[in-house]
């Protein structure tokens, strides 16, 4: 054996082997891999992982995606509005006649109109409320026999400052258990809740990341363990560490690429999926799954930098082990 590699050392002087990294270990049409990497059984398992990876960090990133337009479409909806309820009953927990319910409601309307601060006030619709309350109550609940509060919407003009508790005391001059929303505090726990739903999905796609990189050091390894003899035959030959790795990262980006445009598609098509059952169902609740031409767009170049991570994630683990290689 050890004159096999003398012969093979005086055949392949180390400057021609230098002279040609030129080639950065590129395969041609005439010219392969140095190392037999096409025909590695890890290969289909690369290109798998990182599928099953891009098609995981895509779904919790539309996720991220969907939960802040859900976000800002709650605060845009409720962004200088408040409600005005008058309880359909009194402080005695007796049931108020509807008529009398009404009557409050228009008086308190009144007093609305009334304020410089208030920009529109307007009156919701029984009919309007009994259309929330169904979803809650059963298309099958006898709504004409609950007791409905008056509903009063209103929108505060954004360059004034509304005294809300004088103008609470207004109301009950009216409608002695007028109250005001502000939706603050429903606001700010949904908001909160919601941050904490991104947060995990930022999570999530990170640990996603991490296990891929973990995943593909792992198949490096096992490739440069299965070409053990070839590598020393190669530093016997004149490669340098450089030569080797820039052939094995060449290797796990081109999978990389392959495995991740896989992982995209199949990841759209979950989407799509995901899109049409989620308009079908029509919760208002429930985060839009439709996403933004950018954010397609993001979600497109995907590939680029998971497999640009792959490739570097190579290189260090290649560089690593032909270290400790004598």
């Amino acid at each position: 054996m050890e004159k096999i590699k003398n012969a093979i050392v005086k055949f392949f002087p180390s400057r021609n082997f230098l002279a040609r990294e030129r080639l950065l270990g590129v395969a041609t049409e005439t010219r392969s891999y140095d190392l037999p990497l096409a025909n590695s059984s890890s290969n289909g398992f690369l290109r798998l992982l990182i599928a099953l990876m891009s098609v995981l960090a895509m779904l919790a990133l539309s996720a991220s995606f969907a939960l802040s337009a859900m976000s800002l479409r709650w605060s845009a909806g409720l962004d200088h509005k408040i409600s005005v309820e008058i309880p359909a009953s009194d402080s005695a927990g007796e049931i108020i006649a509807p008529d009398m319910v009404k009557g409050m409601t228009d008086e308190a309307l009144q007093i609305l109109n009334a304020d410089m601060g208030i920009q529109e006030a307007a009156i919701v619709e029984e009919a309007r409320m009994r259309e929330l309350l169904a979803p809650w109550l059963g298309e099958n609940a006898a709504m004409e026999s609950v007791p409905l509060p008056g509903l009063i919407s209103v929108t505060l003009d954004k360059d004034q400052k509304v005294d809300l508790a004088a103008l609470e005391a207004k109301l009950k001059e009216v409608a002695p258990r007028a109250r005001i929303d502000t939706h603050e505090s429903w606001l700010t726990d949904v908001l909160r809740f919601t941050g904490a739903l991104q947060f995990s999905a930022a999570l999530i796609t990170l640990i996603i990341g991490l296990t891929t990189l973990v995943a593909v050091a792992g198949g490096v390894r096992s490739k440069l363990s299965e070409n053990k003899e070839e590598l020393e035959l190669l530093h016997l030959m004149g490669a340098t560490d450089s030569y080797i790795a820039r052939q094995l990262q060449r290797h796990t980006l081109i999978l990389s690429l392959q495995g991740g445009l896989v992982g995209i598609a199949a990841g759209a098509i979950v989407l799509l999926l995901i899109g049409l059952i989620a308009g079908e169902i029509g919760v208002n609740l429930l985060p839009d799954f439709r996403l933004s031409a950018g954010q397609w767009g993001m979600l497109a170049l995907m590939p680029v930098p998971i497999a640009l991570l792959a490739m570097l994630t190579a290189r260090f683990t290649v560089l690593r082990v032909l270290t400790k290689m004598p």
